[in-house]
């Protein structure tokens, strides 16, 4: 008898669980069915928050932005824009993101904004500026290769000027460009350790006539991009553990810059950007997985941490996200360790009653406790702080005294 209960109980969960399921599905058909309705729509000197909010309640659609997309906006949700929406709500939607690098993913209830991975050229939050050079360096294409200067060639693709650097990666853009025109390239060795190219032959397909002038400019059979010329450069230990990002232009006037490095040095730049972060009673493996996204590096959690089960609230501003993993870390009792990934372990478990999730015990919830306070610490002269959610059982016994004789005091001035 009991056996046959329980195979019914068994049965009627996985019942529930496929209908559930299949609910889900509606519900995203659904929405995949409205992005591909016709809206048409025009706004002007608007936030991006507020068009996102405009073109979901003409569509019946709601779009928000994920902290991974506000992080990378110019401006965050304040970034204002311009647009004219015309035609199936996907390819409008599709082309107005583009301007930012970003891209949609259609959810059960919702659909959700998120950067796109060519936005990892840029670290930190992106200016205007880097957008527009970013899309240029993907879009525009060169069509004309002048001999052996490859800044002039990238520079009138582009449209402006732009420096690339080490000038050591001069050597290799050339034998691209060189290779395309039916030149032989300027053979490279390279050094895995100076990662310098040097010179070994250079040898011309066809001999030049006497007195013949020898051309300079070549219009190229197959123009390219530079980011095709930029994807192909090794630093030393292959094409693929290369990297190349835009520099920040922080001063009027100042030339952009394309640096381009090795994937470790790329690394730790990555995990030296700057962010604001703001957690709320935030379980511990959600908060170290945004982070490593942020950073672009693996998140490694050792057996038996079971980080999901505990929680905090932290607020941090203009911090570098390898400090801000470390405070939260040090905050939890974590052990870290930051190298070709974030590995973490527990070391000292938080008490229970700091979990945001409520316990579940023979089938019935119990209640969680309240917070009575909280404690804010600034960190560096203010440059960021570290807030503790206080409960009533964390505060030792000459505080709740303290307490209870404070409330009085207000309860009694009020009446």
């Amino acid at each position: 008898m009991r056996t046959r209960n329980f195979t019914v109980i068994i049965i009627a969960a996985i019942i529930f669980a496929g209908l559930f399921a299949g609910s889900a599905r509606a519900d995203k058909q659904q929405l995949q069915e409205k992005l591909s309705k016709d809206i048409g729509i025009r706004l002007s000197d608007v936030t991006i928050s507020n068009a996102l909010d405009s073109i979901g309640q003409k569509a019946g659609v709601k779009i928000v932005l994920s902290d991974e997309a506000v992080w990378k906006l110019p401006y965050g949700e304040a970034t204002r824009l311009s647009v004219s929406l015309s035609g199936p709500l996907a390819d409008s939607l599709t082309e107005m993101l583009n301007a930012f690098f970003m891209r949609y993913a259609v959810g059960e209830e919702e659909v959700t904004i998120y950067p796109r991975p060519e936005l990892e050229h840029i670290l930190g939050r992106p200016s205007t500026k880097q957008l527009e050079l970013l899309k240029a360096i993907y879009t525009k294409t060169i069509n004309v290769y002048y001999l052996e200067q490859v800044q002039k060639s990238v520079n009138e693709a582009i449209g402006e000027v732009i420096l690339i650097s080490p000038i050591e990666v001069h050597a290799q853009l050339n034998n691209f460009l060189r290779q395309l025109v039916g030149k032989d390239a300027i053979f490279q060795k390279i050094d895995a350790r100076l990662r310098q190219p040097q010179n070994v032959a250079v040898r011309q397909v066809r001999e030049q006539e006497p007195n013949e002038p020898e051309q300079k400019e070549y219009l190229l059979p197959t123009p390219v991009t530079l980011v095709q010329l930029l994807n192909q450069v090794d630093t030393g230990n292959g094409a693929e553990y290369t990297k190349w990002y835009i520099s920040g232009m922080d001063f009027p006037g100042q030339t952009p810059e394309v640096h381009v490095i090795n994937n470790n040095e790329f690394r730790t730049l990555r995990l030296k950007q700057k962010i604001d972060i703001s957690y709320k009673e935030q379980s511990l493996d959600k908060i170290f997985q945004d982070l490593a996204s942020r950073a672009g590096v693996p998140l490694v959690v050792m057996p038996g941490s079971q980080l999901h089960e505990h929680a905090l609230s932290a607020s941090m501003q203009n911090i570098e996200i390898h400090q801000a993993v470390r405070n939260i870390a040090d905050m939890a009792g974590v052990g870290c360790d930051i190298r070709d990934s974030i590995m973490l372990e527990l070391r000292d478990p938080v008490p229970a009653k700091t979990r945001t999730v409520n316990k579940k015990d023979s089938g019935k919830i119990l209640p969680t406790e309240g917070y009575v306070g909280k404690i804010s610490i600034p960190m560096e002269g203010g440059k960021y702080f570290i807030e503790f959610m206080l409960r009533e059982s964390d505060l030792t016994t000459e505080l709740k005294k303290l307490r209870d004789e404070k409330m009085k005091e207000v309860l009694d001035q009020e009446n």
